[in-house]
């Protein structure tokens, strides 16, 4: 429900952003994405390729260690492609049904020219939904695109044209937006992609290594295994920051979007309402992850809550907060 008193003012000001896409730009983003996924997946099968067949089966002499790297690997890669696979065909989660204008208030609403009119009832339509959260100038967040009323940490997507529940990012490099339904398999995914990269690169630089110091005989293999060795390193270092910069995020409960809403005139406030979901690192890790730690590491969905509403930090939700302890 949404009172004065509970009402928290967020910096967010999709309107204008949405003002300056148009469809060009919708085509071009899907494109470039279409094209970055494509990518990533050919990169995926060279990699398995190379590992498997150049490095474990034609490298490789001792069966113990050609043994370890295969179990190893296929472990890594497995969970890695799964993830990532989840992460793409997860659909973005839309708001229910009940945050939509009834069809008596939809018809005034498109009927009135007076923004505060519009607000009334807004207003009315929001006072017995979960929404504590407004935009810029203190009004109750609606998408005239979508025709629906905004649930906190709820965003529209230009790129997908949809409001999304918790939403963080759009990725191109995964052609989909990233919030409540899939954030817990992109975490996992950057991370098997993090640990894989390293992996690959150590066992790559192994092998070398032994060419370099003429253990091993100058065999067709050195050059896939050299082209490996260096895009896996590249890659750590790319997957590192980004893994940690989420990590991040995830711990104070903050999602990159409301994180990229602070801006520097309104700093205090902006840290402010950055941290009105931040619950504890432990519970913050859990509404990602979930209760249950014999799923943390799997790309099955267990994150907490209904993605339109949420435990709050502050002393307005201490229920809510100490339910999430059980």
């Amino acid at each position: 429900m949404v009172t004065k008193e509970e009402t928290h003012t967020v910096n967010i000001d999709e309107e204008e952003e949405d003002e300056d896409y148009d469809e060009s730009d919708h085509c071009f983003t899907k494109c470039i994405s279409y094209f970055l996924v494509s990518l990533i997946s050919c990169i995926l099968v060279v990699a398995y390729y190379i590992t498997v067949v150049e490095l474990c089966i034609f490298t490789v002499e001792p069966l113990a260690l050609k043994l370890t790297f295969l179990v190893t690997f296929h472990l890594f890669y497995i969970l890695c492609v799964w993830s990532f696979l989840r992460t793409i065909l997860s659909r973005p989660v839309t708001p229910p049904a009940k945050f939509c204008l009834s069809e008596s208030d939809k018809k005034l609403y498109l009927s009135e020219e007076s923004q505060e009119k519009k607000q009334e009832i807004l207003v009315h339509a929001a006072k017995d939904l979960p929404i504590y959260t407004r935009d810029r100038k203190g009004d109750v967040r609606y998408c005239e695109k979508c025709q629906v009323l905004k649930p906190d940490r709820c965003h529209h997507c230009p790129v997908c044209n949809v409001c999304i529940l918790k939403l963080d990012h759009h990725c191109v490099f995964l052609s989909n937006c990233v919030g409540f339904s899939n954030y817990k398999f992109f975490l996992l995914s950057v991370g098997y992609g993090l640990l894989l990269s390293i992996m690959t690169s150590a066992m790559s630089f192994y092998c070398l290594k032994l060419f370099w110091t003429n253990r091993l005989p100058e065999t067709d293999s050195k050059a896939p295994i050299t082209y490996q060795a260096w895009i896996s390193t590249v890659l750590s270092l790319i997957f590192f920051p980004f893994l940690y910069s989420h990590l991040v995020l995830a711990s104070n409960n903050i999602t990159a979007m409301s994180d990229g809403d602070e801006d520097d005139d309104d700093k205090h406030k902006a840290g402010k309402h950055s941290k009105m979901y931040d619950l504890g690192f432990s519970k913050n890790i859990r509404q990602v992850f979930g209760d249950k730690k014999i799923y943390w590491l799997f790309p099955i969905f267990s994150s907490l809550g209904d993605g339109f509403s949420f435990p709050r930090g502050d002393a307005t939700d201490i229920e809510k907060n100490a339910a999430t302890d059980n």
